[in-house]
C-alpha cells in the first residue's frame, strides 16, 4: 500500500515538475519574445529611460537628439552666462558673459553641445553589449535602472578662459611681491618695496565648473568668489638678497648681437646698467632660492624694437598670367623671424649667471631668429605646367564701411600670385594672415564677453567666402570650413540672396583649408573690384577633367531674432547707447559636387546653423545708481523664475 502510494505521488511529483518547467520555459519565450519586440520597436530610436541629468531623451531618434542639442546650442547663444562675482573687496556684482567670441561676422561659440557625438553616445546605450545585455538590459532602463549620461561639450578652451579672465580680471587683485628699487646708482642707494597679498579667481576650474554644468544641462548662475594669492617674494627674502646687489652689477652692460643671414652685417644692441636696473625683479628659483632677474614684461617692451628690425617676411617667386601669358615676375627671398619669446629666455638666464659669482659669465648673446624659406623660388616658376583657369569664386562687399573695404583689400594683395604645391593644403589663414596692424590690418568692432570692443582684422570672412566658392567650382577637396554663426547679409547667395555658402576665418579656431590634389602647381589670382564692391578670386592650373559645383543654399528654417536686450555698464558715460544689430537665425542646406579625374562623382551637403541673436544695446549708467541696495518688499526686486523652456527667446548679452 505504501508503495503504491509512494508511485502515485512520484507521478504526481514529475507532472508537477513538468508543468513548472513548462511555465518556466514559456516565462521566458514570452520575456524574450517581449525583449525582442521591444528593442524592434526603439531599433531607431534611443531606449526610454535614458538621461542626460534630469532630462529625459528616451524615445527619441538621433535626428531628434540632434534636435535636441541645437535647441540647447541655441539657448546658450541667446542667454550666454550668468555670474555672481564677488570682488577683492567683498562687494557683489552680476555679470552675464556670451557665449560668442570674435567679430559679427566671424563669430565662434564659446562653448557648445557636440550634437553628433552626443546621438552617437545615447543610441549606443543597451546596443554594445554581448547578445544576452543587448536583448534584456534595455527593457529595464525604463522600469528599474534608468540612464544618466553627460553630453559630452565642444570648448574652445583658451577663448573661454581668455574672455572669461577678461570679464572677471576687474574684480582681482592681483599680489605683489616684494622688490628692490634703485634710487641712485652711483651710490647703490635703493629702497624696499614691501609685498601684497592679493586676491584672484581660479580660471581653470571655474571654466571645468562651465562645462560640467553644460554637460549635465543646468544653466546655473554661476557664484564666483576670489581666493586670497599669496606672493612669492616678502620683504626678508629682498633684505636678505640686497647685499649682492653690488656684486650682480659689477659685471656691467649687456649685448645682443644679429648677423644678417642674407647680407652678413652684425648689429649689435648695448644694454647697459642705467637701462636694465629698471628692469630688475627679485624672483623664487625651482629650488626656494632668491635671485635677481629681469621682468619679463619690461625685457619683452624693450625687445619690441629689436624683432621690429630684425622681423622680414619671406617672399615667394609669384607670377600673373592673362590669356595664357605670365605678365609678371618676382624674386624670391628668404625671411627672418626675431624669436622673442627664446630670447627673453636666453638673456634672463645670461643676467641670472651673476648671481652666483661666476668668474665667466656671458656678457653677450646671439640673437635668437629663425630663418623662414621662401616656398616657391624663382627657379621654380619656369616649368610649372599652368595654362588654364580651373575655377572662379565670386562674392560682393557691398555697403561695408571703410575699414572692413581696406581690409579686404589689403588680404587681396597678400594673396595675388600665391602658388600653390601638389599636394599641399593650402590654408588662407597662413597667406592671408596673421591680422596685425604690423601687416596691415584695421580694427573693426566685434563682440567679446559682456563688451562690444575693437579688433583688429574684421572683414576676412569676405575672403573666406570667396575662397571656398572659387575651391568649390575648381573640384578642390575641401578639408575645413565653417559656416558663420550668424547671418551676414554679405555673405548672401548671389543668385536667391540665401545664406548657406560662407565660410568664416578667425586665427588661429577658423580656416578655409582645401587640398591640391592635382598633381601640379596652381596659381591663386584675386582682384577687388571697386566699382562693383565685388571680390573675384581665380584658380589657373592644368586642366586634368575634374569638375566642380554646387547648388544655391535652401533655407529650411528662419529662426526669429527675440526681443531687444539692455545691459546696464560702467564702462559708458551715462546714458551712452552702443549696440549690436539684430541677427536672424536661419538652418540652411546645399550640396557641392564634384567629378573627379577618374569620373567620380562625389557629393557632400553642407548643412549651416546660424544663430538668432536680439539686438543687444549697452547703457551707460552712474556708479553710485547701480550701488543703491534692492529693498526686499520691492515689487520689481523679485527674483524671477527660472526658465526650463529649451525654446526660450531673448535674455541680456
Amino acid at each position: 500500500m505504501n508503495s503504491l502510494k509512494f508511485k502515485i505521488n512520484k507521478k504526481r511529483l514529475l507532472k508537477i515538475l513538468v508543468i513548472a518547467i513548462g511555465i518556466m520555459l514559456g516565462l521566458i519565450l514570452l520575456l524574450t519574445l517581449a525583449s525582442w519586440g521591444y528593442n524592434k520597436v526603439y531599433q531607431d530610436k534611443v531606449y526610454p529611460g535614458v538621461y542626460i541629468d534630469d532630462y529625459h531623451i528616451g524615445s527619441m531618434s538621433r535626428e531628434e537628439v540632434e534636435s535636441f542639442a541645437e535647441k540647447i546650442n541655441d539657448k546658450l547663444t541667446r542667454e550666454g552666462f550668468d555670474f555672481n562675482v564677488e570682488d577683492s573687496l567683498g562687494e557683489k556684482h552680476q555679470l552675464k558673459i556670451q557665449n560668442l567670441y570674435g567679430s559679427t561676422d566671424a563669430s565662434i561659440e564659446l562653448v557648445s553641445l557636440d550634437k553628433g557625438s552626443l546621438s552617437h553616445q545615447a543610441f549606443k546605450i543597451g546596443r554594445d553589449g554581448d547578445w544576452f545585455a543587448n536583448l534584456f538590459y534595455p527593457i529595464g532602463f525604463k522600469l528599474f535602472n534608468k540612464q544618466v549620461i553627460k553630453a559630452p561639450v565642444l570648448v574652445k578652451e583658451s577663448a573661454l578662459e581668455e574672455v572669461v579672465k577678461a570679464s572677471l580680471e576687474r574684480y582681482s587683485d592681483s599680489p605683489r611681491d616684494a622688490n628692490l628699487k634703485i634710487t641712485n646708482l652711483s651710490n647703490l642707494e635703493y629702497e624696499i618695496i614691501e609685498e601684497r597679498a592679493g586676491k584672484g579667481f581660479n580660471y581653470e576650474l571655474l571654466v571645468e565648473e562651465m562645462k560640467d554644468s553644460i554637460a549635465k544641462l543646468k544653466f546655473l548662475e554661476f557664484e564666483v568668489v576670489p581666493q586670497p594669492v599669496n606672493p612669492q617674494v616678502k620683504v626678508a627674502d629682498v633684505v636678505s638678497l640686497a647685499p649682492r646687489l653690488g656684486d650682480v652689477l659689477s659685471y656691467g652692460n649687456l649685448n645682443i648681437a644679429y648677423v644678417d643671414p642674407q647680407t652678413k652685417l652684425r648689429k649689435d644692441w648695448y644694454i647697459d646698467r642705467e637701462e636694465y636696473v629698471a628692469w630688475l625683479k627679485v624672483v623664487k628659483t625651482k629650488d626656494d632660492k632668491f635671485i635677481f632677474s629681469f621682468d619679463e614684461g619690461k625685457l619683452s617692451s624693450y625687445l619690441q624694437d629689436i624683432a621690429d628690425y630684425i622681423n622680414r617676411p619671406a617672399q615667394d617667386a609669384k607670377f600673373e598670367m592673362t590669356s595664357g601669358r605670365v605678365i609678371q615676375f618676382q624674386a624670391s627671398r628668404s625671411g627672418v623671424e626675431f624669436l622673442t619669446e627664446e630670447n627673453i629666455t636666453k638673456i634672463q638666464s645670461a643676467f641670472e649667471e651673476r648671481n652666483y659669482n661666476s668668474e665667466q659669465v656671458t656678457k653677450s648673446i646671439t640673437a635668437e631668429i629663425k630663418i623662414i624659406e621662401p616656398k616657391v623660388k624663382l627657379a621654380d616658376v619656369n616649368d610649372l605646367g599652368i595654362t588654364d583657369i580651373i575655377g572662379v569664386g565670386i562674392s560682393t562687399f557691398r555697403d561695408s564701411h571703410t575699414n572692413r573695404i581696406k581690409n579686404i583689400a589689403n588680404a587681396v594683395k597678400r594673396l595675388n600670385g600665391v602658388l600653390i604645391e601638389p599636394d599641399e593644403e593650402f590654408s588662407t589663414n597662413k597667406y592671408a594672415g596673421p591680422y596685425t596692424l604690423e601687416n596691415g590690418f584695421l580694427p573693426e568692432a566685434i563682440i567679446k564677453g559682456d563688451e562690444i570692443k575693437d579688433e583688429v582684422g574684421g572683414g576676412m570672412c569676405q575672403i573666406g567666402t570667396t575662397m571656398f566658392r572659387m575651391a568649390m567650382n575648381s573640384g578642390m577637396e575641401i578639408t575645413q570650413r565653417r559656416n558663420h554663426s550668424l547671418v551676414v547679409s554679405y555673405y548672401a547667395d548671389p543668385i536667391n540672396g540665401n545664406p548657406g555658402t560662407d565660410a568664416t576665418l578667425y586665427e588661429p579656431f577658423l580656416d578655409l583649408k582645401f587640398v591640391n590634389d592635382t598633381g601640379n602647381y596652381l596659381l591663386l589670382q584675386t582682384d577687388i573690384d571697386y566699382d562693383r564692391q565685388e571680390l573675384k578670386f581665380t584658380l589657373w592650373g592644368k586642366p586634368d577633367g575634374r569638375t566642380g559645383s554646387y547648388t544655391h543654399p535652401k533655407v529650411l528654417q528662419w529662426i526669429p531674432v527675440g526681443e531687444e536686450q539692455e545691459i546696464e555698464t560702467e564702462d559708458l558715460e551715462p546714458g551712452e547707447r552702443k549696440c549690436q544689430n539684430a541677427f536672424p537665425g536661419a538652418v540652411a542646406l546645399f550640396t557641392y559636387t564634384r567629378i573627379t579625374p577618374t569620373g567620380e562623382v562625389i557629393t557632400k551637403d553642407y548643412e549651416s546653423h546660424y544663430r538668432a541673436l536680439p539686438k543687444i544695446c549697452l547703457v551707460g549708467v552712474d556708479p553710485e545708481d547701480n550701488a543703491e541696495e534692492c529693498d526686499e518688499n520691492d515689487e520689481e526686486c523679485e527674483e524671477l523664475p527660472v526658465d526650463d523652456d529649451l525654446t526660450t527667446t531673448s535674455t541680456n548679452m
